[in-house]
């Protein structure tokens, strides 16, 4: 008896959706996990330089390996690095010895007849200063200023006092006294008012001088007060003022006697 196969049945409407939804889910997976994801954002840092200070031996020496090892003709070529450097391009410095050297024992000359030579021409260049000691120096000659009047070319009056402000409205002129000798200053003293009108004057004795030509010029001042006259004063003092008048007596050489 010849059993027959089963023949087999195509598949459902349900397994082939099935079958794709999965294959459909392994492609969504697959692209999700290769795609970039838009909630991360990378930061983009600019590239920077670091120094490091290699304060240690140690970690100094294995930086300079790691850069001698990195070095593409460590082994390429005859390097300090390397195995050739300890055997010809680092040879030991030669060892320095100090010779001893000293110089023969000899006498160095000395030429007797140079000796003083030096001293004989300073003496003879640089001499001693000629100096006297019973010379005494001479006293300086002191000036004396001397002072020479002014001769008068005139007589004149001066006034002297607190009438010294107000100035004179009325004064008659001066006379010169032909006398072979000087006259002193007459002085008078006067009171002047308000009004710049001269009353009570009063020659200052001379001290008793009896030259005639003295009394006359002294009378010839009293005349001479007596006409004198003072601006106003605009303050009108309830008082006289007082002051001096002097009177300073030009004298000229006398007419020569007729013989």
């Amino acid at each position: 008896m010849n059993g027959s196969l089963p023949e087999d049945s195509p598949w459902s409407r349900q397994r082939w959706v099935l079958l794709v939804l999965v294959l459909l889910g392994l492609q969504l997976a697959a692209l999700w996990l290769v795609s970039e994801r838009a909630g991360q954002v990378r930061l983009r840092t600019e590239p920077r330089t670091l120094a490091r200070w290699q304060t240690s031996p140690t970690g100094a020496q294995k930086l300079l390996d790691a850069l001698e090892v990195s070095d593409p003709t460590l082994f390429a070529a005859v390097h300090a690095g390397g195995f050739s450097g300890a055997a010809w391009l680092q040879p030991p410095p030669p060892t320095y010895r100090l010779s001893e050297w000293t110089d023969a024992q000899r006498w160095l000359p000395q030429p007797t007849q140079t000796l003083g030579e030096a001293y004989q021409r300073f003496a003879t260049n640089q001499r001693a200063p000629h100096f006297e000691a019973t010379r005494k120096p001479g006293a300086p000659v002191p000036t004396l200023a001397v002072h020479q009047p002014v001769l008068r070319e005139r007589s004149r009056l001066v006034v002297e006092g607190s009438i010294t402000r107000r100035a004179l409205a009325k004064s008659p002129p001066l006379r010169s006294w032909p006398v072979p000798d000087v006259l002193a200053d007459t002085r008078v003293e006067v009171l002047v008012d308000a009004d710049g009108l001269i009353f009570s004057p009063r020659l200052i004795s001379s001290g008793g001088v009896q030259d005639p030509t003295q009394c006359a010029a002294d009378q010839h001042a009293l005349e001479l007060t007596r006409a004198l006259r003072f601006a106003p004063s605009s303050s009108r003092p309830a008082s006289p003022e007082s002051g001096t008048l002097i009177f300073q007596w030009h004298t000229i050489a006398p007419p020569a006697a007729a013989n």
